[in-house]
């Protein structure tokens, strides 16, 4: 290796140092990027299915709501009419209506436990994954730290020797 270029002058020592940086930059390989993609691939898909299960939720929670105020309206109405003339048969329908809300507020309190419960599911899954994608990621960065100190040396080997004149410059 020579420091002088064609035109017999002398190479700077910032383009040597330059030129040594990006070949050093260029070959940091974490052999683990690869499983760290993945890992940050399925934190993604869990955080998407989590909020998913939340929007569900929040959904089928206006919908027992709504269930809900029919019952209060229907019960409303009830009093209201009792208070004037009502049929039997009336009282019946209203009855029966409110037996199906009441069956409808069930089963919308079930879909939201059973939400509730895979909300649960899908935290404890994003959190384990989470995990895993950090400790990759702190490996990453040990492995790029040790990665930074031998260049860090190699570099100080390099400067010394351009220092010294080894490449021809008097």
């Amino acid at each position: 290796k020579c420091c002088i270029n064609s035109k017999d002058r002398p190479i700077s020592q910032l383009d040597n140092f330059y030129s040594f940086y990006l070949d050093n930059m260029a070959r940091f390989d974490f052999k683990f990027q690869h499983i760290l993609n993945i890992k940050k691939h399925k934190e993604n898909l869990l955080q998407e299915g989590l909020s998913q299960l939340k929007r569900s939720f929040q959904h089928e929670e206006s919908v027992l709501w709504r269930i809900e105020d029919k019952t209060k309206e229907c019960l409303f109405k009830l009093k209201e009419l009792q208070a004037g003339i009502i049929s039997i048969q009336e009282i019946m329908d209203y009855h029966n209506f409110l037996t199906s809300l009441s069956e409808d507020i069930i089963a919308q309190k079930n879909k939201l436990e059973r939400l509730s419960t895979e909300i649960d599911d899908a935290i404890s899954k994003l959190v384990h994954a989470s995990q895993e994608r950090k400790i990759f990621e702190k490996l990453r960065e040990r492995k790029w730290d040790e990665f930074r100190l031998e260049a860090n040396k190699e570099e100080q080997e390099f400067m010394d020797e351009v220092a010294s004149g080894r490449c021809g410059i008097s």
